[in-house]
């Protein structure tokens, strides 16, 4: 009997270490800002790291979660959010990124030097002024329960040049 007690154990015991998390699924809720006042298709791609994160880790690296294709219509755009929620996401390291497709393309439209022409976002607000960020930059932990994330999307702004002569050429 101890012996039989001792493989019920250890089989409960790795039960819980590795299949129990797995089967643990989490709802994220999504408020997104920054679409001022746009009509389009919201393109938002949910990743998760496979092993350890850190500051190497490319986009690549992760494993992809979902792919979600959002319409914003009329009356989602007059709003100053949107909300989202999205249910049976597995827990842990997590990463957003997001665009708006303004032209309903499903491409993400860049500039010559490849810049985004169309709003884009990350989960924690990242700076853009280096360019993408890292997933380590928009990163978070989905747990089990009470799971928001706020995102602005952002626009690549033109930088004003000024001529010899003191003109500001756009």
């Amino acid at each position: 009997m101890n012996k039989l007690y001792k493989v019920h154990f250890l089989v409960g015991f790795l039960y819980a270490l590795f299949i129990a998390p797995c089967a643990i699924s989490a709802s994220l809720t999504l408020e997104i800002q920054g679409h001022e006042n746009n009509q389009g298709q919201l393109h938002i791609a949910i990743s998760q790291v496979k092993g350890s994160l850190h500051d190497g880790t490319l986009w690549d690296d992760l494993e992809s979660v979902r792919k979600i294709i959002e319409n914003i219509d009329t009356e989602q755009a007059l709003q100053p959010n949107i909300h989202l929620i999205i249910e049976g996401l597995p827990i842990g390291f997590t990463c957003i990124r997001l665009y708006l497709d303004l032209n309903n393309n499903q491409l993400l439209e860049r500039s010559s030097m490849g810049f985004p022409l169309e709003p884009v976002g990350f989960s924690n607000n990242p700076s853009l002024f280096n360019g993408e960020p890292t997933p380590l930059e928009s990163c978070f932990l989905l747990q089990e329960n009470a799971n928001l994330q706020k995102i602005e999307l952002k626009r690549h702004k033109k930088r004003k040049r000024k001529s010899k002569l003191g003109v500001v050429i756009n």
